[in-house]
């Protein structure tokens, strides 16, 4: 028999595939050309959509904060900070003046040495920076409630500033359509209660809060009121290749340089696949790979191309095993024995952290068969959410004996959630 094998860009895991399984490997195709660093970036600040640039507008500010992703995002804050900054400083404002925020929602705060990596070491020891809490009630603010009902607790210092900037990626989401913009400040800096609300279940499982759809999407329209409501003064939203170089810049009002973001991300982000996969090889890739929480994002974008009989190999590195949201999400699964009772368990007893134990039950729901490796995520903790293997070629040879086809079509799938895929009338009608 001979065979194709596969190397991940990590260069971590090595797949042999017999070649008459084997349909090809499917991949983000994004644009090869990065932006020229820094004019095009400083042009975007100078040159902004929907406002005045960063320097007109910041000029008489007095308090001023920006908002930044944590450890579990790819955004490259510490390029971006020292033009930003630079900006200020010739619109009068002092480093004394500025506060960074770690706008992690409800993840688990930043340690000093992964925010050292996320803004650089300079920037750590001359600005203030700090961690979001979105538990602690003291250092939140109400501001009302969005027209569906989600009580709105954002973070003292953002509403208690006169500029609020947010440095953020734009990319598909499970439910919010495209990361980016608005998300900053909800779920980035919103209390519990906030996000528990936007991220509900009725939300989350709405037919149009889905990767890539934005217009009647529940979930993206009150993360824009909510942010409307908190005030973001301006937003520099960068678009990222599979290796994180900058390939686009977005800078100005947050919803019209998000849109202008969103549109170019989807000049390349659709992947038409031509075939209806049997079996599916996906890993999240960098930083998503941090934990298994974060790394769903792959398994829950190749839903759209998955039948009832699809077999999804699923891998990930994990180095901080199932994650802060992780562990609740595991409890969902503990106890169960069929993934209706978990979606009953989730809706009766929801927490945030759940939100992606909910997503997994309605697509195991579909029969969907998920085999999985973790090597830092103990076997037996997989055992109570799929199938484990003790390796990516293990958990393969798995697929290929459950499933029923007699040649099943084996499709690569790296990075999943990078991408907006979609089956060919022909494939589709294969189902």
């Amino acid at each position: 028999m001979s065979y194709v094998y596969y190397k991940d860009a990590q260069g971590e895991v090595s797949i042999r595939i017999p070649k008459e399984n084997y349909i090809g490997c499917i991949q983000c195709n994004t644009p090869r050309r990065e932006i020229q660093w820094p004019v095009e970036y400083l042009r975007a600040l100078r040159n902004p959509h929907g406002v005045a640039s960063l320097k007109d507008i910041a000029r008489g500010r007095k308090r001023v904060v920006i908002l930044v992703s944590d450890y579990t995002r790819a955004v490259p804050a510490k390029m971006l900070l020292l033009p930003l900054v630079d900006e200020l400083h010739q619109a009068g404002i002092s480093e004394s003046q500025i506060t960074i925020i770690i706008a992690g929602g409800l993840h688990r705060p930043s340690t000093r040495e992964e925010i050292a990596r996320i803004v650089g070491n300079d920037w750590d020891k001359r600005l203030t920076v700090v961690n979001h809490n979105a538990l602690d009630s003291d250092r939140l603010t109400f501001l009302g409630k969005t027209k569906r009902g989600t009580p709105v607790w954002i973070n003292s210092l953002v509403s208690e500033s006169d500029l609020c900037i947010a440095l953020g990626q734009i990319e598909p989401h499970e439910y919010a359509g495209f990361t980016g913009g608005r998300k900053s400040i909800l779920p980035g800096v919103s209390g519990e209660e906030t996000i528990r609300f936007n991220h509900s279940p009725e939300m989350i499982e709405h037919p149009l809060a889905k990767p890539g759809m934005l217009e009647g999407n529940p979930v993206h329209e009150d993360m824009v009121e909510c942010a409307l409501m908190a005030g973001i003064d301006f937003i520099v939203n960068v678009v990222l290749n599979r290796d994180l170089k900058i390939i686009g810049v977005f800078a100005g009002d947050m919803l019209e340089a998000h849109s202008k973001g969103v549109d170019f991300v989807n000049s390349f982000s659709r992947v038409e696949i031509p075939t209806q996969p049997d079996i599916i090889i996906t890993t999240p890739g960098k930083p998503l790979d941090v934990d298994f929480y974060q790394s769903l994002k792959a398994l829950i974008a190749v839903d759209a191309i998955a039948s009832p009989e699809t077999i999804v190999v699923f891998y990930s590195s994990c180095q901080d095993g199932l994650g802060s949201m992780g562990r609740e999400m595991l409890k969902a699964f503990r106890g169960v024995v069929t993934p209706e009772e978990v979606e009953t368990r989730v809706r009766s007893n929801y927490i945030v952290q759940m939100d992606h134990a909910f997503l997994l039950s309605k697509i195991l729901q579909k029969g969907i068969k998920i085999i999985a490796y973790s090597p830092n995520v103990p076997v037996n903790i997989i055992k109570e959410m799929m199938i484990p293997a003790g390796s990516v070629q293990e958990g393969l040879d798995m697929a290929l004996q459950l499933s029923r086809r007699k040649t099943p079509r084996v499709l690569v799938y790296p990075e999943a959630q990078r991408t907006l895929p979609f089956l060919t009338k022909d494939a589709s009608n294969s189902l």
